[in-house]
């Protein structure tokens, strides 16, 4: 039973969006209801899978749930929102699309990423001996290592996937422990790579950055993730060939919140940072970077927007002898409150109308706040929460019939595919892009042939 309170402010200028949230009561053995609310708490829809729920829930154009599961029985890799299975329900509850993605060396956790082309991305562990921990220059290692991979999967049947792209941390690090370990070098000169020595690894399994929370920009064709050992966002390229991002083409793009793990000076910002985000093209505050900061160092949590300093190629600047910016305190949005503390979970992001929606997942709590900080809307379970993703109305009107009509004839054809074939590679905004990834490709020309015919 759902317990809840709801708050709407009365000042004109600050009301809450009217819009639906979508959350999970917790997660884990015995949890396993997804659940979407109006702003007056009624529930619309639940959806109640034979799976545990993984960690946080989406919602698709047209209302399809997109959630992570955990596999059962119990997988080869445990630890914090463990994954390993992917169901898609339409609204009504049909499951649509249940794929497992777990093995003895591999296992998800944590978030998901539905991307524009239909594929879906998976944080998940990869299993690397103890020895092959110490080969690579980790000290004090009195266990296995699990470093993070980002895989990304093309659904290809009802139950079935294919990893169509793949990146992976172990290509990525550096040690300053011995110049006959491979990847020796200067910390503080390659701030594109991870050192080994820095993350704490979890004393009863090889969880080692932790990543809670991934996004997936299409302009800029990257993605973002956190780590809560690490206290630091980073982001990569995702504009590459599975063989190019095991080289420097996979480096860290970009990195900020922890400058000390680089070694460069500069404040400590985030700790036990989660859900970071790309705020959404058209949205208040678009391509500015959104987070949690759990501020675990003071025992209260921040919003933080910003502005990070990437490039019109998608290069980010950085000095050198410097950390990445932008510098603490410069932000777009802050938002602080000796009651809004939560020290795991908990994540955010800007609605339309500018406010911004956070969770409190210890607490049970879904905050809504607009620009000026003023709470607007709340809502309480009597669980804990992954974090909460409030949608606009039309999020349930079905997608385009027509998507396939490139040239806008009102009819899918020829003509279209002709128009798709033409405009083959990279390109951003143009009207071959059926599918809007800022990629013209095989993709658009699937989207095409599946609307063939007279538009409705």
């Amino acid at each position: 039973m759902l317990a809840s309170i709801i708050i709407a402010s009365t000042a004109l200028a600050s009301v809450p969006f009217d819009g639906l949230t979508l959350f999970n009561q917790t997660m884990g053995n015995g949890f396993n209801r997804t659940t979407l609310i109006n702003n007056e708490g009624d529930v619309v829809q639940q959806w109640t899978g034979l799976s545990p729920i993984a960690s946080t829930p989406y919602l698709l154009q047209g209302g399809e749930l997109l959630r992570p599961c955990r596999v059962q029985p119990e997988p080869a890799m445990t630890g914090a929102a463990y994954g390993g299975r992917v169901q898609r329900f339409s609204f009504d509850g049909t499951l649509l699309w249940d794929f497992t993605f777990s093995d003895e060396n591999n296992q998800p956790h944590h978030d998901i990423c539905a991307m524009p082309n239909g594929n879906v991305l998976l944080i998940a562990w990869e299993r690397k001996t103890q020895q092959e921990g110490e080969a690579a220059g980790r000290q004090n290692l009195n266990g296995e290592i699990w470093p993070a991979q980002i895989v990304e999967v093309q659904p290809t049947g009802p139950t079935s996937g294919e990893i169509v792209w793949e990146w992976h941390l172990w290509d990525h690090l550096i040690q300053d422990i011995s110049p006959t370990l491979p990847n020796y070098g200067v910390i503080s000169e390659h701030p594109e790579k991870l050192d080994i020595n820095k993350g704490n690894i979890h004393p009863m399994n090889g969880d080692w950055i932790h990543l809670n929370a991934l996004d997936y920009n299409p302009g800029l064709d990257q993605i973002v993730v956190s780590s809560n050992t690490l206290d630091e966002i980073l982001i990569i390229n995702h504009a590459t060939t599975t063989e190019e991002a095991a080289g420097p083409a996979g480096d860290f793009l970009y990195r900020w919140g922890n400058p000390s793990n680089y070694e460069r000076p500069g404040d400590h910002v985030l700790w036990n940072v989660h859900g970071v985000n790309w705020i959404n093209e058209g949205l208040p505050g678009e391509a500015n970077l959104f987070l949690f900061n759990n501020g675990n160092d003071d025992g209260m949590s921040d919003l933080i927007e910003f502005t990070a300093p990437v490039s019109a190629d998608g290069t980010y600047e950085i000095a050198d002898g410097q950390p990445f910016g932008p510098m603490p305190g410069d932000y777009a949005f802050f938002y602080e409150s000796p009651d809004f503390y939560g020290d795991h979970l908990c994540g955010v992001y800007r609605l339309p109308n500018g406010n911004t929606v956070a969770t409190n997942g210890p607490e049970g709590e879904i905050r809504e706040v607009d620009a000026s900080g003023m709470i607007v809307w709340q809502y309480f379970t009597p669980e804990t929460l992954m974090r909460a993703v409030k949608y606009p109305m039309d999020i349930l009107n079905p997608p385009s019939a027509c998507a396939g009509d490139a040239n806008g004839d009102g009819v899918v054809g020829v003509d279209d595919m002709l128009l798709v074939i033409a405009a083959w590679g990279p390109c951003a905004g143009c009207d071959a892009d059926v599918n809007d990834d800022d990629v013209v490709g095989v993709n658009d020309l699937l989207a095409v042939i599946a609307s063939w015919g007279p538009c409705p």
